[in-house]
């Protein structure tokens, strides 16, 4: 039994160490000024994509397209 418990002691000891190692790496990654920058355009392209998919202009496009859909499988 107690090596067992050796064993799984072990295990949650590297995988605590394995996640240690992940944080850093990513907080490394995230105090970065290019990376950040990256983001930061990401975001505002998503921003972007967004709108002109909400826009009333894609709705109205939307329901065209959905009538002419239902309209030639009706046919």
């Amino acid at each position: 039994m107690a090596g067992k418990a050796d064993k799984v002691a072990a295990v949650i000891r590297v995988g605590g160490a394995t996640a240690k190692q992940a944080a850093a790496k990513a907080y490394d990654l995230s105090s970065d000024p290019l990376i950040q920058a990256k983001a930061r355009k990401l975001a505002e392209n998503g921003a972007k994509f967004y709108r002109a998919a909400n826009s009333p202009e894609a709705r109205r496009a939307y329901r065209q397209a959905a009538d002419f859909f239902s309209k030639t499988r009706k046919k």
